[in-house]
């Protein structure tokens, strides 16, 4: 039996975040512009143990809107070699399935953006979203709720907050969503059970 397959398994977590594209001064956006998706970073923990059991990380190439790389590029350090290796978006989502499986897996992002960036590059790509509804976890809303506190606290105060060594680059897509593995490691250890914080939905 594969462990996934274990019903007394505990769901485990897919931590994700995107670099997209930014719309830039609206007299410079393009008609119909929305923003695309063009660095994909994931690591997945195990439900029971918290351990990282697989990392994911590539760089995507924007299909609509490519003119409007250039601006995230520089902010996120991604260089023209990189993006040569970049895979399409429905690749990209190839290896998104690989990682997160429907009702068993937790899909965890630092706020809403990652989730709405993804159902939108689906709809424009006609690519069924693999993601349920269900299964998605705002890591930043269940801190602010566990936290008591009025408004979303940034994931590098957040970071800071618990005392976490992330020692690695802001802004890339495989280290943001690395430093959000650990804080959710460190916060499902000291006790947190997400599905607390779901049920209140």
């Amino acid at each position: 039996m594969k462990p996934q397959d274990n019903p007394n398994k505990k769901k485990d977590f897919i931590v994700v975040d995107f670099e997209f594209t930014q719309g830039g001064q609206r007299r410079n956006r393009p008609v119909g512009f929305f923003s695309e998706i063009v660095e994909f970073g994931a690591v997945r923990i195990d439900g029971s143990s918290h351990e990282v059991v697989r990392q994911e990380h590539c760089f995507v190439r924007p299909h609509f809107y490519p003119g409007q790389l250039k601006e995230i590029a520089e902010l996120c350090m991604i260089t023209e070699k990189e993006m040569r290796t970049a895979i399409t978006f429905p690749d990209m989502i190839g290896r998104l399935k690989e990682l997160y499986i429907p009702e068993k897996t937790y899909f965890v992002s630092w706020g809403a953006a990652d989730l709405q960036i993804l159902k939108k590059g689906c709809e424009r790509h006609g690519i069924e979203n693999p993601v349920l509804f269900d299964d998605y976890l705002d890591f930043a809303e269940w801190y602010r709720w566990e936290m008591g506190d009025s408004n979303i606290t940034g994931l590098k105060k957040a970071i800071y907050e618990q005392d976490i060594d992330a020692g690695l680059i802001w802004h890339t897509a495989c280290d943001d969503a690395a430093n959000t593995g650990r804080l959710l490691i460190k916060l499902l250890k000291d006790g947190w059970k997400p599905d607390e914080f779901l049920n209140r939905l």
